[in-house]
């Protein structure tokens, strides 16, 4: 099952995404992790043919445009921005897949628009805290501005993308062949050879983040199911939150798995994710196996 490349232009801003497409499938919104882009589903995709998914590259991630000057990253702008997709697709209502950042996307945009998601599954990401108390929310926010008004330094170059694909691995917990998947879409050509994509303002800190009582009475609006998937060897800033949204949130089921936080990468872990999320959305085994 091969993808297409796809561009949707949202209040000026143009916004690419690969498409799996299954006309007669269920729509799906795939949302990447930070510093990721939509190559992360690579693997899932093809491995789920029952549904018409669409791989959204964030503002400033991927082949997708940057934020202008002065406008902050932040999860509710990328909320807006994933909206504004599904309208443009014409989806009243989508099924979502999010790992890390994009799942904590897609638990936000669950909460607040529970009309729009017929469920979700949520990759090592959740909408949370990390323990950052009301006080440092504050604190953050000051920073933020004051970081913003610095100019932003520009990525390191690389002699080439295998060079890349090594220092991400030196970097973060993913294999080699992990990365090489994701540095393909993430980097761009300069004289010095290659470098990220990526706006590097995406590294600032976020303004206005929630608390951690703003989410749990904002997961307590979620009507639909989400199946949360929590790698054994992944994120821990989040962990430490889960028994709390299981308790605000109608409908999630938790699943921990072995495998690091980018395990629906790696060819080692995928299958497990596979089968766990064709589990949750009862889709027949048999088709998979004969895609």
């Amino acid at each position: 099952m091969s993808s297409t490349e796809r561009t949707f232009e949202v209040l000026g801003a143009n916004f690419a995404a690969k498409h799996w497409p299954n006309a007669e499938g269920y729509p799906t919104l795939a949302l990447h992790g930070w510093l990721d882009n939509a190559n992360t589903f690579d693997l899932l995709a093809p491995a789920l043919p029952e549904l018409n998914i669409v791989g959204l590259d964030f503002a400033g991630h991927g082949r997708s445009d940057h934020r202008p000057p002065g406008v902050h990253y932040h999860s509710l702008l990328d909320v807006q921005d994933v909206l504004a997709v599904a309208d443009q697709l014409g989806w009243t209502t989508f099924r979502l897949i999010g790992h890390s950042m994009g799942a904590a996307v897609a638990s936000e945009l669950a909460a607040l628009f529970p009309e729009r998601v017929e469920s979700a599954v949520l990759i090592d990401g959740f909408l949370a805290t990390g323990g950052v108390s009301a006080e440092e929310r504050l604190v953050q926010n000051r920073e933020a501005l004051v970081r913003m008004l610095q100019p932003a330094k520009a990525p390191r170059a690389f002699p080439n993308v295998e060079t890349m694909a090594d220092r991400v691995t030196q970097a973060t917990d993913q294999s080699l062949e992990a990365a090489r998947v994701l540095v393909a879409r993430g980097h761009k050509e300069v004289d010095q050879g290659v470098t990220w994509r990526t706006d590097p303002r995406i590294r600032f800190p976020t303004p206005m983040r929630y608390t951690i009582e703003q989410v749990d009475h904002l997961i307590a609006r979620t009507t639909s199911p989400a199946l949360l998937l929590a790698a054994r060897d992944g994120d821990k800033w989040y962990q430490g939150e889960i028994e709390l949204r299981q308790q605000s949130h109608p409908n999630l089921t938790v699943r921990y798995l072995d495998g690091p936080h980018h395990i629906h990468v790696e060819p080692a872990y995928a299958d497990t994710v596979i089968g766990e999320i064709r589990d949750f959305w009862q889709l027949e085994p048999e088709i998979a196996a004969a895609s």
